[in-house]
């Protein structure tokens, strides 16, 4: 028809219709598509339900702007979009089947749709992975391939991006490889950096990043900085800015990631190597490199002399004034402040002031920095925390419910499993009772309700290649309007640690606080307890209460005062299981601290060797965390028939995007309490972060607790 057309021009703008330079992805034509406002397109017989393409074209600039908040390059969806189906058009195979069959159309249209809807909305994601593992694996033999050889590589790479979303990563880094294979074997990955290839290789290195496998993750990152940057000769220069400046872009942020990936696992001077090799003059990894170089001035252990450290920390001291100035982000500019201080420690400081955005999310971002203490990877690992909170002799028992590490302690489990003599020998079989955790799970992926006999025929088809934890149901549990729910509390931790300035050093004790402020998070659908006898369609949803995993549309959520006024309501004493919830957290806390300060002592002492080990591993590392940024960790409890307290999880990482305006207003708090107790703890005057005080602020929600 005439008003479509092939070739390479790209596409033109929705506001001018100019057209624009786009890359094309390797082994396919390009789209080129008049505007839809003016020059619909026409219908044809043999295509009447492939309108899709029209309507991706209308939505290219909605896409773009979700897709770039996940950090996803702004126009690479779209433009696999296109070319899968275009591509998809012209495979005579697959035309024959959407000619017999139409729904085979509408499948990659809505898996598609699904795609980018779960960029802003993961309950989409599920769908959308469905739809293509039965795109992706139609054919009935491995040398027919179901979509044109061009369009492979992109739809490898958008059901990679879908499985990420729902926690399966491992499956994820599978598709991403397949994706590289199939540029590999069209010759693309020889050829000039490509956006596409730049995605592909991220997500794959987050995969790895999410799963805690941050050595791979690391190697993942410095393959894309590789692809940018010449070490020689800079940076790559494309035939316009346009492309120069995403390459740099790209460059930067797979520099960043990669240092941080070390930072994780505590390798502080890898991570400065990799800075000073490729840093260059942006400023948020000169802010990194400032604040390494600090942290390594700050070590106890290190012996240079005076004047050494001396000129070190000065250099260290302009990176830092230098990305404060220029970083949307508040952490390198309260870095540089609170290395200020003098020996009274007071510190005088202006009103940080965001120079880009929300002060809130920039101050909520920083939670995820990547000067956290990284021992906290032995709390944020589920194997791990069963190993730190089932130590002998310790009380974990009171609050932590019974498990056990597979296959490491099945011996443990099989005895658990004959001792339970409550019910008869059918339904002890297949009754579910017991919640398996993967190590690196988060957003309540990763975990799964299964039964006795599941759980062994899992060991005995040898599927637990990788130790995981399987641990019993709290059972009965308490119920709001016949649905489970669980507790999200939120523990402020601040690192022991040393603050050096060039009038001296000052040690600094840990501490820890608790907020009054947390959210309740209900399950979709109602609790139904004959339920966990059979193989219900919606046990996730009766049981997951974590707004990422079921249906993510039903969630709903509360806050903690609302569950005061029910316990009131219902006569039950909600400062009794309080105080239980404040002695779990205190007791985590202080095993946590007295474990890592005991590996510090142990001259053999392994780093990472969690990926084979079953128990906690903490760092023996000479560089103490910056002891001046609060973290902000989120523990998950669920309470019993009783009301007693059993911890969960503990997440590193909470998500503190406000959703919804009572989950803003809990969040915006216990934010800013946290950089107030930060103030507080190193001397800076509050006005600093007066910006993130909320407008309803009623006063502090913090309880320090003993360590």
């Amino acid at each position: 028809p005439k008003h479509w057309g092939w070739g390479g021009g790209g596409l033109p703008t929705r506001k001018t219709g100019r057209r624009r330079r786009r890359t094309a992805i390797p082994g396919t034509v390009a789209l080129r598509l008049l505007p839809t406002d003016a020059n619909p397109a026409p219908a044809h017989n043999a295509m009447d339900n492939l309108d899709l393409c029209t309507q991706l074209g209308a939505r290219r600039h909605l896409i773009s702007r979700t897709t770039r908040q996940d950090g996803i390059s702004c126009h690479v969806l779209s433009l696999l979009a296109y070319a899968i189906i275009m591509a998809a058009l012209c495979h005579r195979p697959f035309l024959a089947t959407a000619l017999a069959m139409p729904s085979a159309a509408s499948m990659a249209r809505r898996a598609i749709e699904l795609s980018n809807k779960a960029n802003v909305d993961p309950s989409f994601a599920q769908e959308a992975c469905i739809l293509w593992t039965s795109i992706l694996e139609s054919c009935c033999n491995d040398s027919e391939l179901p979509l044109p050889l061009g369009a492979m590589p992109a739809a490898h790479a958008l059901h990679a991006s879908t499985l990420a979303r729902v926690g399966r990563d491992k499956e994820a880094i599978n598709e991403y490889q397949k994706s590289l294979a199939f540029l590999k074997d069209s010759g693309a990955l020889s050829k000039s950096l490509t956006k596409e290839e730049v995605d592909i290789r991220i997500g794959m290195g987050k995969s790895f990043q999410r799963m805690l496998r941050y050595r791979e993750a690391a190697d993942t990152f410095l393959g894309v900085a590789a692809r940018c940057v010449d070490i020689n000769d800079g940076i790559i220069s494309g035939k316009n800015t346009e492309t120069l400046g995403w390459v740099e872009l790209a460059h930067s942020d797979s520099i960043q990631r990669a240092a941080l990936c070390y930072m994780r696992i505590g390798d502080l001077d890898a991570a400065v190597t990799i800075l000073e090799k490729f840093g260059g003059q942006d400023a948020e990894l000169a802010g990194m490199l400032g604040s390494l170089l600090h942290i390594q001035m700050s070590s106890p252990s290190s012996t240079m002399k005076d004047t050494e450290k001396r000129e070190i920390l000065q250099k260290a001291q302009e990176l830092l004034q230098d990305a404060s100035n220029k970083s949307t982000s508040p952490i390198y500019n309260w870095i540089y402040l609170t290395s200020q201080a003098d020996r009274s420690g007071n510190i005088s400081a202006d009103p940080f002031r965001c120079k880009k955005g929300d002060a809130y999310l920039s101050f909520a971002k920083a939670n995820n920095s990547p000067f956290d203490d990284p021992d906290l990877i032995n709390l944020d690992d589920k194997v791990s925390m069963h190993s730190v909170v089932m130590e002998p002799d310790r009380d974990g028992k009171d609050f932590w419910p019974r498990g056990y590490i597979l296959p490491q302690e099945l011996d443990s489990f099989l005895a658990e499993c004959n001792r339970d003599e409550n019910i008869g020998d059918e339904e002890r079989g297949t009754r579910k009772k017991w919640i398996l955790k993967e190590r690196s799970g988060y957003g309540s992926h990763g975990i799964s309700i299964a039964s006795t006999d599941e759980v062994l025929k899992m060991y005995d088809s040898s599927k637990l290649t990788e130790p995981i934890l399987c641990q019993r149901i709290v059972d009965p549990p308490m119920l709001i309007d016949g649905r489970k729910f669980s507790l999200r509390i939120y523990v402020i931790y601040f690192p022991g640690g040393k603050l050096l300035s060039e009038d001296g050093e000052k040690r600094i004790d840990a501490e820890i606080f608790v907020s009054t402020e947390g959210l309740v998070k209900y399950a979709s659908a109602p609790y139904d307890d004959d339920a966990a006898n059979s193989n219900a369609d919606f046990l996730d949803d009766q049981y997951m209460t974590n707004s990422g995993r079921g249906d993510g549309r039903s969630s709903q959520q509360n806050d903690l005062k609302q569950l005061q006024r029910e316990f009131e309501m219902n006569g039950i004493n909600y400062k009794t299981m309080w105080e239980s919830i404040e002695k779990s957290i205190q007791m985590v806390m202080k095993r946590y601290i007295y474990l890592q300060h005991e590996s510090s002592l142990m001259e053999d002492a392994l780093a990472d060797s969690r990926d084979s080990s079953s128990g906690y591993s903490f760092i023996h590392n000479t560089y103490a965390p910056i002891c001046s940024i609060p973290k902000i960790m989120g523990f998950d409890y669920i309470l019993d028939s009783d009301t007693n307290p059993y911890l969960l999880e503990v997440n590193r990482f909470p998500g503190l995007e406000p959703r919804s305006s009572l989950d803003s207003d809990v969040k915006k708090t216990v934010v800013y309490d946290a950089w107030v107790a930060a103030s507080d703890r190193m001397g800076v005057p509050k006005e600093y972060v007066q910006d993130l005080c909320p407008s309803n602020y009623k006063g502090s929600s913090l309880k320090k607790l003993k360590k």
